[in-house]
């Protein structure tokens, strides 16, 4: 599979960094790192182009086009479009067109990265010329479904809405493996936080959790998103809270605090 991203936030490194895993990527267990992630291996030869765009969000582009100059567009099969300017996802049908792909993934990690309306705009401007799209809201909702090259995407990489399977031992977590993560890598370092917690404990291990998300730390907005009713911060914890319950099997649905502002 041929990935290409083209990206205005620093986020989209995470993911990139992620899916190359160079040793140094996560220093969350220093300095008594136990390669947990060894077994990911790593997918660096499955990006093929990285194109960090910088554009003044207020600037309005007649040809959005001009954000690309002097940049060559290679070929793939998903094209991620991460924190890009309005105007230039807004030409995500062009971009798809350009690079010949298949599929085209936009998460959201701040509303302001892609409003509902010109989201559903780009959606059927993709829809039109039969190119797959997603747009997880944060990226670690992302779910099957969306497509066949989206669902291979997902499986090859095994990112998304995170999950995991573990082995609980006299009452505590012996061994979690991570089965898909996070896009940013952020479920590998939970992962490792949770192990020997006592599965008695509800409240202490939703408290681990939710330290190890904050400390990797998770880069979704901390605004009230008003489609999602929370912040897509708040939303990417419960996800992996929701993946660790469910891998020791206790139902943790349901017990979230609303935030304030939600409406």
């Amino acid at each position: 599979m041929r990935l290409v991203t083209i990206y205005g936030d620093v986020f989209a490194e995470r993911v990139l960094g992620n899916l190359i895993n160079f040793k140094t990527f996560c220093d969350g267990c220093a300095p008594t790192c136990g390669d947990c992630r060894v077994g990911y291996g790593t997918y660096v030869g499955d990006i093929v182009g990285m194109h960090r765009v910088d554009a003044p969000a207020s600037q309005m582009f007649d040809d959005p086009m001009q954000m690309l100059e002097g940049l060559e567009l290679q070929q793939c099969d998903i094209l991620l479009l991460i924190g890009v300017h309005h105007d230039l996802i807004a030409s995500a049908d062009v971009l798809a067109q350009r690079t010949a792909a298949k599929a085209v993934i936009a998460p959201i990690e701040d509303t302001k990265w892609l409003p509902p309306g010109l989201r559903e705009q780009v959606k059927e401007s993709l829809d039109a010329i039969g190119v797959e799209s997603a747009f997880p809201k944060p990226f670690c909702t992302l779910t099957h479904g969306h497509g066949k090259m989206i669902d291979e995407f997902m499986d090859r990489y095994r990112l998304g809405m995170p999950t995991f399977d573990a082995t609980v031992k006299n009452g505590r977590i012996s061994e979690i493996a991570v089965m898909r993560s996070s896009p940013c890598g952020c479920a590998w370092f939970v992962a490792q936080k949770v192990k020997g917690h006592d599965v008695s404990d509800a409240e202490g291990l939703f408290d681990v959790i939710a330290k190890a998300h904050h400390a990797y730390p998770c880069t979704g907005a901390m605004t009230v998103d008003r489609e999602l009713g929370d912040a897509p911060l708040h939303i990417a914890g419960y996800n992996h809270r929701y993946a660790v319950c469910d891998a020791i099997g206790i139902d943790c649905r349901g017990e979230e605090p609303k935030h304030p502002l939600a409406k």
